[in-house]
C-alpha cells in the first residue's frame, strides 16, 4: 500500500471517528436535558427552559438574517403571534370543556404546529413585500410590521371582545415538566432541521446571498424564492417556540406577548457568540442567558442599583472587546498561537 492511500485512509478514520464523537457528545447531551427534570430543582430548570428558548430563538434569526444580512428586526411578530394564537385555544378548550361540555378538535401538539404553520404564512407575505428592501430600510421594515401584527391583534381583541385581555391557562397545561419537554422538543426539531438545512443547497443558496446576491443571481440562485422561503422558515421555528413557550405562564396578554425583547436580544446574541458560525447563537444565548439571571438574583438585595444598568454596561464591554464574538477572539487567539509557534521553531 503506497503512502497516497495510507494518508488517505488515516484522513478517512479521523473523520469517522470525530463524527462519532458529535453523535455521542450529542447523544449523551440529549439524554441529560431529557432526564433535567429529575435532578434538578424548579428555579434552575426554568433557567434551562429560558436558555432552550433563546437558543432557538437565536439560531432560527442566524439562519436568516446571519446567513444572508438581511437584518430582520421583527422576531416579536411570529413569537408573539405563536404564543398568542396558543393561548386562545388553549382558553377556548377550557371553555368548550368547562362550559358546554364539549371536546377540542385539535390536542396540543397539534396547537403547536399549526402555530408555526401560521408564523410561515405570514413571514411569506411579509417577505414578499419587505424582501424588496434591503440594508436599513428592511430593518426598519420589520420592525414596523412587527409594531403592526400587534396593533392587529390588540384592535382584534378590543373590537371583537372575542377573547378577555388576559388570557389564563388551563390549570391541566400549567405543569413545568409539560412545559419544559415542549421546550425541549421544539429545541431538538428546530436544530436538528437548521443543521440539515445549513448544510444543503438551501443553506449554500442563502451564504451565496449573503455573500454577493447580484453575483447569486447570475449564476442561477433564484434569490427571490431562497429569501422568502429562508425568512418563513426561520419565522416558522419562531413561532413553534412560542407556542410551546406559552404554557409555562399562566396568564397572558398582547402587552406581555408582544416584547421587544424577542426582537433585539436574538441578534446580540447571535454577535456576542460569533456570528460566523451556527454554534455562535448557541454560545451566546447560553452565555447572555446565564449573565441576565445571575445579574438579577445577586443584585436583588441592592435596591440602589438596577441591574438592568449593569447588564447594559456589560453588553456595551462585550461588544467593545469582541466585536467579533466569543468564537471570533477564539479564533483569533489560535491564529496568533500558531504564527507564534511558527515563529519559535524557526529560532
Amino acid at each position: 500500500m503506497d503512502s497516497k492511500k495510507i494518508k488517505n485512509l488515516k484522513n478517512l478514520i479521523k473523520s469517522n471517528v470525530k463524527n462519532l464523537v458529535k453523535i455521542s457528545c450529542i447523544a449523551i447531551m440529549l439524554i441529560v436535558l431529557a432526564c433535567a427534570p429529575y435532578f434538578l430543582r424548579s428555579y434552575y430548570l426554568s433557567i434551562l427552559q429560558s436558555v432552550l428558548v433563546w437558543v432557538v430563538l437565536s439560531m432560527s434569526w442566524y439562519f436568516f438574517s446571519g446567513l444572508t444580512k438581511y437584518v430582520a428586526l421583527g422576531s416579536v411578530a411570529f413569537v408573539g403571534t405563536g404564543m398568542y394564537f396558543t393561548a386562545i385555544c388553549l382558553y377556548s378548550i377550557h371553555i368548550r370543556k368547562y362550559y358546554l361540555g364539549l371536546p377540542f378538535p385539535l390536542s396540543f401538539p397539534d396547537i403547536v404546529i399549526l402555530a408555526g404553520l401560521i408564523c410561515f404564512g405570514l413571514a411569506l407575505a411579509i417577505g414578499l413585500v419587505s424582501l424588496r428592501l434591503k440594508g436599513i430600510y428592511f430593518a426598519i421594515a420589520t420592525f414596523g410590521i412587527a409594531e403592526l401584527v400587534k396593533g392587529i391583534f390588540r384592535w382584534w381583541a378590543d373590537y371583537t371582545r372575542a377573547v378577555p385581555y388576559q388570557l389564563n391557562c388551563p390549570v391541566e397545561f400549567l405543569k413545568p415538566g409539560l412545559s419544559y419537554y415542549s421546550v425541549l422538543a421544539t429545541t431538538f426539531v428546530a436544530l436538528l432541521l437548521t443543521a440539515f438545512l445549513l448544510r444543503s443547497r438551501f443553506g449554500l443558496a442563502l451564504r451565496m446571498i449573503g455573500e454577493n446576491e447580484e453575483a447569486a443571481a447570475h449564476v442561477g440562485v433564484n434569490t427571490t424564492i431562497y429569501k422568502t422561503l429562508g425568512f418563513a422558515i426561520s419565522a416558522f421555528f419562531m413561532g413553534l417556540m412560542g407556542a410551546s413557550y406559552m404554557i409555562r405562564f399562566g396568564a397572558v396578554n398582547i402587552d406581555s406577548i408582544f416584547i421587544f425583547d424577542y426582537s433585539f436580544m436574538p441578534p446580540v446574541m447571535v454577535l456576542l457568540g460569533g456570528i460566523g458560525s451556527p454554534y455562535g447563537p448557541i454560545i451566546g444565548a447560553t452565555a447572555l442567558t446565564l449573565i441576565n439571571e445571575y445579574l438579577r438574583m445577586s443584585l436583588m438585595n441592592y435596591p440602589f442599583i438596577n441591574y438592568q444598568m449593569v447588564y447594559g454596561a456589560i453588553l456595551v464591554v462585550i461588544v467593545l472587546f469582541l466585536p467579533n464574538g466569543i468564537l471570533g477572539a477564539v479564533r483569533l487567539r489560535r491564529v496568533k498561537f500558531a504564527k507564534w509557534k511558527r515563529v519559535s521553531l524557526r529560532r
